[in-house]
């Protein structure tokens, strides 16, 4: 039928449109969740590395952000980290930012890791 011409055309358009605004939300999905799997462990390497007395989170802290810096490169920006102790256990929190795929969208990432102080004991 003459009325019908092109119909084919569109519906392709709208169809592979569609595919590809899925695979877009996959893979920023995939950023993201990424950056959290990264950031937690970042923080779990700056518990390990302040979980033995002398007890120094500033370097916990620096020790994160360069876990999270060398793992993750430019993907992850605005990579900071917060150290705190209150004498049994010691505690850090990395923060940054997932690289985005959808403009003037952020997607900010925070994740906290703690364990307690170890006690040498003769």
């Amino acid at each position: 039928m003459l009325g019908e011409r092109g119909d084919d055309n569109v519906a392709a358009a709208v169809i592979f449109s569609a595919i590809l605004l899925v695979a877009w939300a996959i893979l920023q999905t995939a950023v993201v969740l990424l950056g959290r799997g990264v950031a937690l462990d970042a923080a779990r390497d700056g518990v390990h590395s302040a979980r033995l007395p002398p007890v120094d989170t500033a370097s916990a802290a620096s020790a994160a952000v360069a876990y999270a810096r060398t793992a993750t490169g430019t993907w992850l920006g605005n990579v900071a980290s917060r150290a705190s102790s209150d004498g049994r256990n010691v505690s850090v929190t990395v923060t940054g930012d997932a690289v985005s795929l959808v403009p003037f969208a952020d997607f900010p990432i925070s994740q906290t890791s703690s364990g307690p102080i170890e006690e040498l004991r003769p």
